[in-house]
């Protein structure tokens, strides 16, 4: 369960903004104005473009993978992009319908300021001024580690498990990006497994990462209130959290977020 509710958390915002054009739309319908099919192609077409801008951003990371084009559980959508677009095609869909104009670009900006909204909000996900928590975990050897005395560098802590099926998936993205950015720091914590479980997976799969510690008790998802895996979490030189993300990373989506994270350091 917990691995399915990851797989889709980080699309809440684009499901929000379009349930809240959707909801628009329906209460002018009430009203006698048949604007749901010029709303849905305003939809799609601002879906697409949103996509679209986001792949042609990140252009590098998706030649060599050329099916990731498709896969948007990566949450990769421009808002800008949408935003213009669901206004020229609002435009073209009503260029003959001037009565519906002005309905549709009212739903229009209810499911773009709700998109936008959340996204913002999802970014710090979080109890306020929250800081890497003083907890400790132990290495695979079983040695005991205070995981706030790690570094004073930027943080990535990725809270996983060996049965949860993104988490598997996107280690090694994590992986090479801790060996590609010596700058930050990427801890991986794993909730509620044995060392000799994760060492066993870690053979299995040819996985060379470090800092990877346990957390029996799973303290550290329960002091972070992440309550799915796989959970990452950037926290700034100084401790604090700057972003949250729960679901799958792939390499675009965990660029970006490093970019974003070393922006803000500087």
């Amino acid at each position: 369960m917990e691995g399915s509710v990851a797989d889709i958390g980080h699309l809440a915002a684009p499901a929000i903004g379009i349930a809240s054009s959707l909801a628009a739309g329906l209460w002018f319908g009430r009203r006698g104005l048949r604007l749901m099919p010029a709303l849905a192609g305003v939809i799609v077409a601002a879906l697409a473009a949103a996509r679209i801008a986001f792949v042609f951003q990140h252009a590098d990371n998706y030649r060599d993978h050329p099916l990731l084009l498709l896969d948007v559980t990566d949450g990769g959508f421009s808002a800008m992009a949408g935003l213009f677009t669901a206004f020229v095609a609002g435009a073209e869909l009503t260029r003959r319908t001037a009565a519906l104009r002005r309905p549709l670009v009212a739903a229009s900006l209810a499911g773009m300021t709700a998109w936008v909204a959340a996204t913002v909000a999802m970014l710090d996900f979080a109890p306020a001024q929250l800081s890497v928590p003083l907890v400790e975990v132990r290495g695979l050897d079983g040695a005991p580690v205070q995981l706030r005395t790690l570094t004073t560098r930027p943080m990535v802590i990725n809270l996983w498990a060996t049965w949860c099926p993104p988490c598997r998936r996107e280690m090694p993205v994590l992986r090479d990006a801790q060996r590609q950015h010596p700058e930050l720091a990427f801890v991986f914590v794993n909730q509620g497994e044995s060392a000799a479980t994760i060492g066993r997976y870690l053979a299995q799969e040819g996985l060379d990462i470090d800092n990877v510690f346990t957390d029996p008790a799973n303290a550290v998802a329960e002091r972070t209130a992440s309550f799915a895996y796989p959970t990452t979490l950037f926290f700034d030189g100084g401790g604090k959290l700057f972003m949250r993300h729960v679901g799958e990373l792939n390499k675009t989506s965990l660029e970006e977020r490093l970019a974003m994270l070393r922006k803000a350091g500087r």
